[in-house]
């Protein structure tokens, strides 16, 4: 553990800023420390930032808490990873939202090239549970993770049967990673860890408290290229999830059932108000979304019409471990702007390397 990441969780806790302050505040500075040192001059350099929360910014941090926090992650195995780290959800760093620091078990090598989201209610039947056996068994074939809460019902169904399929899934926690919630899934939860794991942006010792709950889905829904609910009454968290999807300019699908049948109103809904596409096959998701069909071979690099830059090489060297990635997200790493490596992008595109994507993502071709 190191100075960073105590200022990280310092600044994580910081009562008085928002997350879209945080987040601002981390792409102005780069990083906590960053801001830690800028406090030391009081508030003059946040001026221009038009930011409300200056003067809980430039109060005393919680560096102790902090420095316990970390000897209570060195004990229980915790790890974490900051916004401004490559390896941060490439997805998620684009909402406005996004927590600054999650904290983790298991694998982190969640920036697969597709990922979706599955969540719906506690209280399923027998239908939801084809649904989600046919739906896994028809997108295993390509390079995907899925991710969902771990809550009862549907979510423990999603992470079961993509553990049995071998199929890489996190869920997101709506406490501390000292006490996996609900305690019934701490044995899934392990096995979940084998090649996905368990997110959460809370420190240890934060309750299940309702307000958590919302702020959970919201990572569930950032840091996927699509949510698919089933089975959802007009009213809960799987709508909430959907909602946020939708406000992310994420797809968004609905698993339709009997209009008589409460489990499936919500589910009616989202389709009604347009907010979510209707699910019928896995073979429909995938053409909806233009992923592959059947299995992919790994591309081959076409030889290049002419060298390449230094900076271009180390560019795509990035793309093609973290593919897709915004191009936000490559700016920082590179610390260039905007219209500098927009250029060095499209000398790798136009030498069929990369392709780019809705949103300014970009891919390995």
């Amino acid at each position: 553990m190191n100075d960073s990441l105590l200022y990280a969780i310092a600044f994580s806790q910081i009562h008085g800023i928002n997350l879209y302050e945080r987040k601002k505040l981390i792409n102005v500075f780069g990083t906590a420390l960053s801001i830690y040192n800028a406090c030391q001059q009081g508030g003059k350099a946040f001026v221009d930032l038009e930011l409300k929360c200056i003067d809980s910014l430039v109060a005393a941090w919680p560096l102790k808490a902090a420095a316990e926090e970390l000897i209570s992650m060195k004990r229980l195995g915790i790890d974490a990873t900051c916004i401004e780290d490559a390896i941060y959800p490439n997805r998620l760093f684009q909402c406005e939202d996004a927590p600054t620091i999650l904290f983790t078990k298991g694998s982190k090598k969640w920036n697969l090239p597709y990922l979706i989201s599955i969540v719906g209610t506690r209280n399923h039947t027998l239908y939801a549970d084809k649904v989600i056996q046919e739906l896994l068994e028809g997108i295993q074939h390509l390079n995907l993770g899925v991710v969902s809460g771990l809550a009862l019902g549907i979510d423990g169904i999603v992470h079961e049967k993509a553990c049995q399929l071998n199929i890489p899934n996190w869920g997101v926690i709506a406490t501390g990673l000292d006490d996996i919630y609900p305690a019934q899934h701490q044995r899934l939860a392990k096995k979940m860890m084998e090649t996905g794991g368990i997110i959460t942006e809370n420190i240890c010792a934060t309750a299940p408290l309702p307000y958590q709950f919302p702020k959970r889905n919201r990572i569930v829904a950032g840091m996927t290229d699509a949510t698919i609910v089933i089975e959802s009454q007009v009213k809960g968290g799987s709508m909430i999830t959907a909602g946020l999807a939708r406000g992310y300019n994420r797809e968004v699908f609905a698993v339709p059932g009997k209009i008589t049948d409460q489990k499936s109103s919500g589910c009616l809904a989202l389709v009604r108000s347009n907010t979510a596409q209707l699910y019928h096959s896995p073979t429909q998701l995938l053409e909806n979304l233009g992923w592959a069909l059947s299995d992919s071979k790994i591309p081959v690099q076409k030889p290049l019409a002419f060298d390449l830059s230094p900076i271009c090489q180390e560019i795509l060297t990035v793309i093609s471990k973290q593919s897709p990635i915004h191009r936000d997200q490559l700016a920082n790493l590179f610390n260039l702007n905007i219209g500098l490596l927009s250029t060095h992008l499209l000398t790798l595109e136009l030498n069929g390397l990369i392709s780019p994507h809705g949103g300014a993502f970009y891919s390995i071709r």
